[in-house]
């Protein structure tokens, strides 16, 4: 999942206490990377990937990217209604123990767990939201049943 993040040492900082580990942080100075990402004009970035300790190789993988150029500024434009990604999700066995040790270390959710059921009241999904630095909107997701 590539994310687009304003203060690299903040994000990564941030993902670490979420539980992920940096495999390749590094600088680029490559006009011709920046064209491949339709960024004409631009050329210097820092990228960093990011996994989570027990995912293997072919699983989910971060991939942040910070430009060094005054257009890529702003905060995320994160939303659960507009057409587009919206979150992304990270699966979860203790979303109550996420939110308790997570609080502690400074995360700031938008609610405390909330707990969804399904029609036949016995499967649903326990649901915590947040927002990295930048506004990237992400929640855990604990399932019920």
């Amino acid at each position: 999942m590539g994310i687009n993040v304003t203060d690299m040492d903040a994000t990564i900082e941030f993902y670490q206490k979420i539980g992920f580990e940096v495999i390749g942080d590094e600088e680029v100075d490559d006009a011709n990377l920046a064209k491949a990402f339709f960024f004409d004009g631009a050329s210097k970035l820092r990228f960093a990937h990011m996994r989570l300790p027990n995912d293997s190789a072919d699983e989910a993988l971060l991939d942040l990217i910070q430009w060094h150029d005054d257009r890529a500024s702003g905060e995320a434009q994160a939303d659960l209604i507009h057409p587009g990604l919206c979150r992304f999700s990270i699966l979860t066995d203790d979303i109550q123990g996420e939110y308790e040790r997570l609080s502690g270390a400074g995360v700031e959710f938008l609610s405390p767990p909330q707990t969804v059921m399904g029609r036949d009241g016995l499967k649903g999904w326990a649901l915590l939201f947040a927002k990295d630095p930048d506004g990237t909107l992400f929640h855990f997701v604990e399932l019920i049943g």
